[in-house]
């Protein structure tokens, strides 16, 4: 071994070493934190700040014993490992007003220090440090936040991207810095929103942007959404404040008009705040190639049109009653119509059917907004918990009383004659409790509804893909062959 490989290797281990004992730390953290997320963030702000200054600390502790015990250790990990630190523990400092607000209704500011950290902004060398790139994400995300008060945004589509786009050249001047975070925002929109009024973005970027890796893998992407669009039927199923929902309809190939086919409508997840119906395209096309009518729908959304989960199951009711209204001209088996959700999506299948004091004005409403098959993969049911605390905070934003959400929130909307209903969940669901929906089920099943439960044991939230994906879809095949659906 030669002495350079050797001094590697001691290096490494050295390293290795001081990361070990990091994630000890990072362990403990984790636990008190995120253990504590809600009542930390309830603290007053100087209370907090100090907190987090404390946990900081024995970073910063561990790493200054590190160097002074290694002086000729790579000062670039050094300093790599310092502006972690940094900017990890800045952030979340960076968060408080919005998570203090959003926990105790009220108002608070940032840290005032942290506006040195406009400094790092136009150093491109920063981006290869993740805990960096991540503070200046939240930092645009709480900026956006302001930004889209203005009158200007209140109509316009994807909001949240035009309103950070717009934010970027008012704190980033230099090139490098630029085109990296318009691509990923760019990046990031077609793959969670699509290319929906998206075409003078795209056009912008590929025609000012330096780094032609960038352009092109944008060009590769927003090329292959415009082909995923090709090749069914797009339609408007409604027009409300200025935007024209999509609803996609997959019909079968030679369809025999002497049979009406099932409907399956799928409606994806996202929080209410992101997702596309491109998601559900694959989905759709083999139903259709079964036989069935395959059908997704674009709803309003949080990043996009400023809403809350009440305009999307407007929506979601809107889109049923269309089909209602449209079964002959897809020749669709009125009586048979499915509605299928993941998550967000399932909960607005669950709206379809129970929430009643919601509806668009412009709806008929001799239609019925109730599909005659509800399937529910890691559904919402309980929008009063912690986790969906934005919500209501959203209510208050809009001087309205934050109870409302009980009026959209399946747990508190217990009652007869829920259609044949499947319901999916793991038991280790970290993002919507395995207990809200064991709750619903069992409160439905008192009314006497037709609930088939399979908790799958040990699964967490996202159980339609990935390991768990093959057993689900078995599930949800044997349910609709048991009711007669092929």
């Amino acid at each position: 071994m030669t002495n350079y490989a050797q001094e590697l290797n001691s290096s490494d281990s050295v390293y290795e070493k001081y990361t070990s004992e990091q994630e000890v730390l990072n362990q403990s953290f984790s636990k008190y934190f995120y253990g504590n997320f809600v009542k930390m963030y309830s603290f007053d702000k100087a209370e907090f700040v100090n907190a987090i200054d404390s946990l900081r600390e024995n970073y910063t502790d561990l790493l200054t014993l590190f160097e002074k015990e290694n002086p000729d250790f790579n000062k670039s990990i050094i300093f790599k490992e310092s502006k972690d630190i940094h900017y990890t523990f800045d952030k979340l400092l960076l968060e408080y007003p919005y998570y203090h607000e959003r926990y105790t209704g009220k108002k608070e500011t940032a840290n005032a220090r942290l506006d040195e950290n406009v400094k790092d902004f136009n150093n491109p060398a920063l981006l290869n440090i993740d805990s960096y790139v991540e503070y200046i994400k939240a930092f645009l995300y709480y900026q956006s936040k302001i930004e889209l008060e203005k009158k200007a945004y209140h109509k316009l589509d994807n909001q949240q991207l035009n309103a950070t786009l717009n934010l970027i050249p008012e704190y980033f001047s230099n090139q490098v810095v630029i085109d990296y975070l318009k691509f990923y925002y760019l990046n990031n929109h077609i793959d969670n929103f699509g290319i929906k009024n998206f075409g003078n973005l795209y056009r912008n970027f590929v025609t000012t942007c330096k780094d032609t890796s960038y352009v092109n893998k944008i060009k590769t992407f927003y090329a292959e959404e415009v082909n995923g669009r090709k090749g069914h039927l797009i339609k408007i199923y409604k027009t409300v404040a200025d935007y024209d929902l999509e609803i996609h309809l997959f019909l079968p190939e030679n369809d025999n008009q002497q049979k009406k086919r099932p409907v399956i409508v799928f409606f994806n997840g996202g929080s209410w705040s992101e997702g596309k119906p491109d998601w559900s395209f694959p989905a759709c096309q083999s139903y259709a190639d079964k036989g069935w009518v395959g059908v997704t729908v674009e709803y309003r959304l949080g990043y996009r049109q400023g809403t809350l989960p009440f305009e999307s199951d407007m929506d979601a009711k809107s889109a049923i009653r269309w089909l209602r209204q449209h079964t002959d001209e897809y020749n669709i088996d009125v009586n048979k119509i499915v509605a299928s959700g993941n998550s967000a999506g399932g909960h607005l299948v669950l709206a379809t059917a129970l929430v009643e004091n919601w509806n668009e004005k412009t709806d008929d409403l001799r239609y019925s907004s109730v599909p005659n098959v509800l399937m529910i993969n890691a559904g919402v049911y309980d929008l009063t918990d912690d986790n969906t605390s934005w919500i209501r905070q959203g209510l208050r934003n809009r001087n309205q009383d934050e109870n409302l959400v009980k009026e959209i929130s399946p747990n508190y909307l217990i009652k007869k004659g829920l259609p044949p209903t499947l319901i999916i969940h793991g038991t280790n669901d970290r993002n919507v409790p395995f207990s809200s929906a064991k709750e619903f089920v069992d409160k439905m099943k008192l009314e006497g509804n037709d609930i088939e439960f399979h908790p799958l044991e040990g699964a967490g939230h996202f159980i339609w893909w990935g390991q768990y994906g093959k057993q689900v879809s078995e599930i949800r095949s044997k349910f609709l062959e048991k009711l007669g659906y092929k």
